[in-house]
């Protein structure tokens, strides 16, 4: 089982508009609701095409919004842990001014996350967690979160070959990296929260980092370089893939998809190059779509035009 961490989810609304006026009514020609959060963009590219594999969104909602959550999920066939909690979850409206290509995102305040309400996430979380499973951290950690947070998991469930995938940033990566996680997927920028006297400016510099001690004790490490591709260490391999260009329509959820390709070819056990451009093609189709979707076609296109380069 691949279980997907999202404590404070939404409503995502996107609505597409042909023309962003000032102080006018301004009536959007498309919209679409999709369940919200880092971790269903990870569930929705988990579930996009065949082979199956088993996953779970673990989260918390509430209210008549709560409700609406689980039906979009349901329909994407999503499965969710629900903790409950006493307030309508948030809705986020992502206003796409498609003639200007144009991103204007409005997000709502979540609930406050009190020491009870997160015990009893994490209780509900941790029984669910059997032996060899995979635990998925997308994003910063919710406000109400101490900082050791993932790594408190990392140490509790070595022993149990649970593996950790860990993708967020700051304190939290800091202590969760000094874990030593199953694997650790970053930007170019949050990769100087661990390593921030480095001169990292060619692939090769990177590529170098991940030969070193500094990553021998992460089996999985992925380095996303924006325009440069991404460099990658899976097991002993060092791998660059360079990605393609593309004219992106919204890039919002496009490390989500990433994540959620790499996951997902990590657990049918694909070999590493295969893996890597899964999950760019993943990432790259979704910015091709206004939503957080993907369409086969692209996601073809798009893998039998990448080039793979050990290191």
């Amino acid at each position: 089982m691949i279980h997907l961490i999202c404590p404070n989810p939404a409503i995502d609304r996107t609505l597409l508009i042909d023309g962003f006026i000032e102080g006018k009514p301004n009536r959007p020609y498309e919209v679409k609701e999709f369940a919200g959060g880092k971790s269903f963009n990870v569930a929705y590219a988990l579930g996009f095409e065949p082979p199956h594999v088993d996953f779970c969104v673990h989260t918390i909602a509430g209210g008549r919004n709560g409700d609406l959550l689980e039906e979009l999920a349901n329909a994407n066939n999503t499965s969710l842990q629900l903790t409950e909690v006493d307030k309508n979850t948030r809705v986020c409206n992502i206003v796409m001014d498609t003639k200007n290509n144009q991103t204007y995102p409005i997000y709502e305040n979540s609930f406050d996350l009190n020491p009870e309400l997160l015990d009893a996430f994490t209780n509900k979380l941790k029984h669910a967690i059997a032996p060899s499973d995979y635990v998925v951290f997308s994003g910063s950690l919710m406000k109400g979160m101490p900082g050791d947070y993932i790594a408190s998991f990392i140490k509790e469930f070595q022993e149990k070959d649970v593996k950790v995938f860990v993708d967020t940033s700051g304190e939290a990566l800091v202590q969760a990296y000094k874990a030593q996680p199953y694997a650790i997927k970053i930007n170019d920028e949050e990769i100087l929260d661990l390593f921030p006297n480095l001169k990292l400016d060619t692939v090769d510099a990177y590529a170098d980092l991940l030969k070193s001690d500094a990553a021998a004790e992460t089996p999985i490490f992925i380095i996303t370089l924006g325009a440069k591709g991404i460099i990658a260490k899976i097991n002993d391999q060092i791998i660059h893939v360079q990605a393609q260009e593309v004219a992106a329509k919204n890039p919002i959820a496009c490390g989500d998809f990433f994540l959620g390709g790499l996951v997902k070819n990590i657990r049918l056990q694909n070999d590493a190059v295969t893996t890597l451009k899964k999950a760019i093609s993943y990432s790259t189709a979704n910015v091709l779509s206004w939503y957080p979707e993907l369409k086969q076609t692209d996601i073809d296109a798009i893998y039998d035009s990448l080039e793979a380069t050990n290191y």
